[in-house]
C-alpha cells in the first residue's frame, strides 16, 4: 500500500511528498505521509484485508499555499479505488502553524484506506 500511495500521490501532484519526513529541499509546499494505524481483519479462510489510517501532513509558507495543498491530495486520493487500494476515505482535517526556524502553516488530513498488503 504504502509503494501504490505514494506513486498515486507523487505522479498526481505538482509538490514533493516524503514518508515519515518533510523530504530534503526547501520548496514549499510539500506532503510528508505517516501510517498512524494499521489493522487487519482476520477470518477463518486466512488473512484479510488491511484497515490502516493515514496522515498527510500538507505544508505552506501561506495558509493559502497549504489548504491549497490539501485539495490537491484530496482531489486525487478521496474515494479512489485501485489495486491495492480498495477505498480510501477522508476521516478529519486539521489545520495548525508550526513554529520551528521559520513560520510553517500546516494541514493534516487523516485517511482510511483499506487495502491488501
Amino acid at each position: 500500500m504504502e509503494e501504490a500511495l505514494f506513486a498515486l500521490l507523487s505522479g498526481a501532484v505538482s509538490f514533493p511528498i516524503a514518508w515519515g519526513t518533510l523530504g530534503s529541499g526547501t520548496t514549499l509546499p510539500r506532503a510528508s505521509l505517516y501510517r498512524t494505524s494499521g489493522v487487519r481483519d482476520m477470518h477463518l479462510q486466512g488473512l484479510g484485508l488491511m484497515e490502516s489510517r493515514v496522515q498527510i501532513d500538507c505544508y505552506g509558507e501561506t495558509f493559502a499555499e497549504a489548504i491549497a495543498a490539501s485539495r490537491d491530495i484530496r482531489s486525487v486520493l478521496e474515494g479512489h479505488i485501485g489495486e491495492p487500494i480498495l477505498g480510501a476515505f477522508l476521516d478529519s482535517v486539521r489545520d495548525q502553524f508550526d513554529d520551528d526556524a521559520q513560520l510553517l502553516h500546516r494541514v493534516s488530513l487523516t485517511f482510511s484506506i483499506t487495502h491488501r498488503d
